[in-house]
C-alpha cells in the first residue's frame, strides 16, 4: 500500500483539527511541504511534523497511525481518495464528505458524517451524537453516500437527513432520525424513543418494532416485494433483510404531514 503515513510523536495534549488534511490535499504535496503544513491545536497552529512522523510517499492512500478521541474533522470535506485511520477519531470526522472512503478501526465523535453528500464511510466502533445529522445552523444532514455504524450510535442520528443510507450494526439512541426528510436507517439493535418525530419521509429497518411518536399509524404486516430487490442491489442491507419474507409497516410522521416509513420484520 502506497501513501503518507501520520503516527504521533506523542500524546496529544490538546485538540488537533486535521479538517484540512484529505488525499486530495497531500496527494500533490512532497514530504518537506507535508511537515510544514500547519493545523490548529488548541489555541494555536502547529507544522504537521511537530505533531506526527511524517513518512512515506504521496499520491496514495493517507493513513493515521494511532488514533485519539482529540484527533477533530479527520477526512471532513473529502472529495476522492482513501483515508484508513487505525484507532478512534474526535468530532466532525468525515464531515461534508463528497466522496472517497474514510475507514475509522475505532470509535468516533460527535457529528461523524454531518452533511455528507456523496463517499463512504466505515466505522469499527461506537459513534457519539448526531451522526450523520445536520451540523449547527444547518438544513440538511447526509444527503448521499453511506455511513457505516459498526458499534451503537448516540442520539438523534440522522436527524434531518435528506438521502443516501445509514447503517447501525447496534443499538440507536433517542431521536433518531428526528425531521427525516429522505433516505434509508438500517439498525441491528434496538432504537431509543421519539424515533422518527416530524420525519416528512424515508425508510427506517429495525428488527423489531420500536417505541415510536403518536403520529405513527401501524397499517400492519405487508409482503414487499421490493424488500429482496433491496437485498439485491444494496449490498450494505442484505445480510440485514436477508430473512424476511414480511414487513410490519408503520407511516408518520402523521402529525406533521409526514409519510415516512419504519419496517419492523416479521
Amino acid at each position: 500500500m502506497t501513501g503518507v503515513s501520520l503516527k504521533p510523536r506523542a500524546p496529544f495534549e490538546a485538540r488537533v483539527d486535521l479538517s484540512g488534511l484529505t488525499p486530495e490535499v497531500t496527494g500533490p504535496l512532497s514530504l518537506r511541504e507535508l511537515e510544514h503544513r500547519e493545523v490548529p491545536c488548541g489555541g494555536r497552529s502547529l507544522k504537521l511534523a511537530e505533531l506526527f512522523f511524517v513518512e512515506g510517499a504521496p499520491d496514495g492512500v493517507l493513513l493515521v497511525e494511532i488514533g485519539d478521541a482529540r484527533l477533530d474533522g479527520v477526512g471532513a470535506g473529502m472529495t476522492r481518495g482513501e483515508l484508513i485511520v487505525d484507532g478512534t477519531v474526535g468530532a466532525f470526522a468525515g464531515r461534508g464528505m463528497s466522496g472517497g472512503v474514510l475507514r475509522i478501526g475505532g470509535d468516533a465523535g460527535d457529528f461523524l458524517g454531518s452533511e455528507m453528500s456523496g463517499g463512504r464511510i466505515e466505522l469499527a466502533g461506537n459513534a457519539g451524537a448526531h451522526a450523520g445529522a445536520a451540523g449547527s445552523g444547518a438544513r440538511r444532514g447526509l444527503s448521499g453516500g453511506v455511513l457505516q455504524i459498526g458499534g451503537h450510535a448516540g442520539p438523534r442520528a440522522a436527524e434531518r437527513q435528506r438521502g443516501g443510507l445509514i447503517t447501525i450494526a447496534g443499538d440507536a439512541g433517542e431521536g433518531l432520525a428526528t425531521g427525516m426528510i429522505a433516505g434509508t436507517v438500517s439498525v441491528g439493535g434496538t432504537i431509543g424513543p421519539l424515533a422518527g418525530r416530524g420525519m416528512k419521509r424515508g425508510t427506517i429497518f429495525v428488527n423489531a418494532v420500536p417505541e415510536l411518536p403518536a403520529g405513527f399509524i401501524d397499517t400492519g404486516a405487508h409482503e414487499l416485494v421490493a424488500l429482496r430487490l433491496i437485498a439485491r442491489r444494496v449490498p450494505e442491507l442484505s445480510a440485514m433483510l436477508s430473512g424476511w419474507t414480511h414487513a410490519r409497516r408503520i407511516v408518520g410522521d402523521t402529525l406533521m404531514g409526514g409519510q415516512g416509513e419504519v419496517l419492523a420484520g416479521v
